[in-house]
């Protein structure tokens, strides 16, 4: 269940700043494709930078760099959004975790504060810890209810998944609005949408991308565990299980096809971006969206959702549409 005084605190502002997620934008790029469509109709205008860079997580949960090592990169980053007055919106469990946790470090420790700020001092730049950080399933909670009058194709007669992802449920407990143990809010987003959730008995299962990182584990350790999770998501028999991370994503999309190649098992069931299904609902042109770039097909759910019915209401007048910079972004 969310944890409501958590939830009060999430600042819903006109123009809000996309961190870009290095494994959406490399592997599944429908993913930010998605918010610069989507977000536009729920009335907020996504911003990005071409200079942002990788959070710096792989990095550190592989071992390759220490947390010192890629705090001034962090800092930076969260820079980009600070001059400009925004706050941040990260689409992956990781990038969350790591700007939230660091940023909480250097804030919390002027010292350690001061000597990012050194080296910062050398590129022109300052972290002043102004901006504040969501994950984009934080600002599509506090916004169900809009999400829910603006629907344009509700999903009606699609049974979906979810799963959370560890890093963002465990990880960083001080911000996370959901509960690790009983979490609701992908739930709720997807009967905003005008889905039915379909329940499975490894729902809250880590999906194993974390065995996967090729410089810690052998593929061994993983592909077990993954088709596990996978073989309980089948007796869900879901059209979809929604995701909120791109890692998670990948290892639950790409596994599949690994595993049916090896003729290990049928899995069949894409996984799809919370804000991939958003868009759909909200009447973003599938084409738009990036499922081509997914290993297991969305044929047959692009099929279903053809038959579904437009939402019988006018769409919401004070709705923005995607300005000339937003469209120029998407197409490069």
């Amino acid at each position: 269940m969310p944890r409501e005084e958590l939830v009060k605190k999430i600042k819903v502002s006109d123009r809000m700043f996309m961190f870009q997620p290095c494994v959406g934008n490399n592997k599944y790029p429908g993913i930010i494709s998605a918010a610069l469509y989507a977000l536009p109709k729920l009335g907020v205008e996504p911003v990005t930078n071409d200079e942002q860079t990788c959070c710096g997580g792989f990095l550190t949960f592989t071992n390759v760099a220490q947390p010192t090592s890629t705090m001034p990169a962090v800092a930076r980053n969260l820079c980009l959004a600070e001059e400009q007055g925004l706050d941040v919106v990260a689409f992956c469990n990781g990038c969350h975790t790591f700007l939230t946790e660091f940023a909480h470090f250097m804030n919390e420790r002027p010292p350690v504060k001061g000597v990012v700020n050194t080296i910062l001092s050398m590129i022109g730049r300052e972290y002043k810890g102004t901006a504040d950080i969501y994950h984009i399933v934080e600002i599509l909670y506090k916004l169900k209810d809009r999400i829910a009058e603006r629907v344009e194709r509700p999903l009606t007669g699609f049974r979906l998944a979810t799963h959370y992802g560890c890093h963002y449920l465990n990880g960083f407990k001080k911000t996370a609005i959901d509960d690790a143990f009983m979490p609701t809010v992908l739930e709720e987003i997807i009967r905003a949408c005008g889905g039915e959730v379909a329940e499975y008995g490894e729902n809250r299962a880590c999906c194993g991308t974390g065995l996967t990182q090729v410089i810690l584990h052998k593929e061994e350790l993983s592909l077990p565990h993954t088709k596990r999770k996978l073989e309980s998501l089948n007796t869900a028999e879901a059209d979809a299980v929604v995701v909120q991370c791109p890692y998670c994503l990948a290892q639950l999309d790409r596994m599949s096809q690994k595993l049916n190649s090896r003729k290990a098992g049928d899995f069949r069931t894409p996984a799809i971006h919370v804000i991939q299904l958003v868009g759909l609902a909200l009447g973003v042109e599938p084409a738009k969206l990036g499922f081509e770039a997914h290993a297991i097909p969305f044929d047959r759910f692009l099929k279903k959702f053809e038959k579904t019915p437009k939402a019988d209401r006018t769409h919401h007048e004070d709705t923005k549409t995607q300005s000339p910079k937003q469209e120029a972004e998407v197409a490069a």
